[in-house]
């Protein structure tokens, strides 16, 4: 009789404890869901004031953006520094010349110095040699020429002095010399000049204008190009010879500087014109003694080596 009061017990419990669950389940059901407000993705704009910033390149810039602040000015890239010119700089074929009003180094005489330029005369060797100087002006960084072997740079002015760099191209020799096949006096009869070498004897002058004797201390072959022109002279008596316009005569003068009528070696000069020469080279040689004179063709000029 017990054992049945304690299994009704039991089941009266588990009844008891299923209608608190399902009424649980219910009530559950009828709860309403909780809904999560959304997120506002996009806030309102912000208004900001007009306002205006100029920038260090004149242009203007507003407010923007969520804190309404300035925007970014544009960049300004500054002016290049311009380079200056630099002073060029003697190198061991060069070297420094000071010149004052009046003075003259190689092809130029300086006449007038400025602050910023210099004027004076160039006096050309090549292509055709003059004695008388073409006008010039320089400023600084620009070059006077003899035309080949000679340049002058001005690379400063102090007060009435310029400075230049004087560069010399041996490389580059003036063609002032003597027409191929140009035959020189020596006490061996007369020998074409391309054919002379250092140490050959041949006929010059000295001081006192007495023929004798010498030994050829330096010879020259220049390239010439094809526009080369030489000065073709006649005398009189026959004598002729081809020599180039800045070739000396030994009298002050040069070949180019001979004109019909004059004299030349106590002979008149009948033809003094300039003429295309068709060779490769021209030629000159120097004798030792006091003056460097010698017979070219019989006609007694000077030369152009030193």
């Amino acid at each position: 009789m017990q054992n049945q009061k304690g299994v009704i017990y039991i089941l009266l419990i588990i009844i008891v404890a299923a209608l608190i669950g399902t009424g649980a389940f219910f009530v559950a059901l009828q709860k309403p869901p909780v809904v999560t407000a959304p997120t506002d993705q996009n806030p309102p704009p912000v208004a900001c004031t007009q306002e205006a910033k100029q920038c260090p390149d004149g242009s203007y810039v507003s407010r923007t953006g969520p804190n309404c602040e300035f925007a970014q000015c544009p960049e300004i890239n500054p002016a290049p520094t311009p380079t200056p010119t630099p002073t060029p700089t003697p190198t061991p074929a060069e070297g420094q010349v000071t010149l004052t009003e009046g003075q003259k180094d190689g092809p130029l005489l300086v006449q007038k110095i400025y602050p910023t330029y210099i004027t004076g005369l160039n006096f050309y060797a090549y292509p055709v040699a003059t004695t008388e100087g073409q006008p010039i002006t320089l400023y600084i960084g620009q070059t006077a020429s003899n035309g080949c072997t000679i340049q002058l740079t001005l690379i400063k002015i102090e007060g009435k002095t310029a400075t230049f760099i004087k560069k010399t191209d041996n490389n580059k020799p003036c063609p002032i010399c003597l027409a191929e096949n140009t035959f020189i006096d020596t006490p061996n009869g007369q020998i074409a000049v391309q054919h002379l070498t250092k140490g050959m004897t041949m006929w010059t002058v000295d001081e006192f204008g007495n023929k004798i004797s010498s030994t050829i201390i330096k010879t020259s072959k220049t390239p010439v190009p094809s526009t080369h022109q030489m000065v073709h002279v006649i005398l009189n008596d026959g004598r002729e010879v081809f020599a180039s316009p800045g070739h000396p005569i030994g009298d002050g003068r040069t070949f180019n500087d001979l004109s019909v009528g004059e004299s030349l070696n106590g002979s008149g000069i009948i033809t003094a014109e300039k003429v295309s020469y068709n060779k490769n080279y021209t030629y000159d040689i120097l004798p030792s003694g006091a003056t460097g004179f010698y017979w070219a063709n019989g006609i007694l000029i000077g030369s152009t080596l030193k």
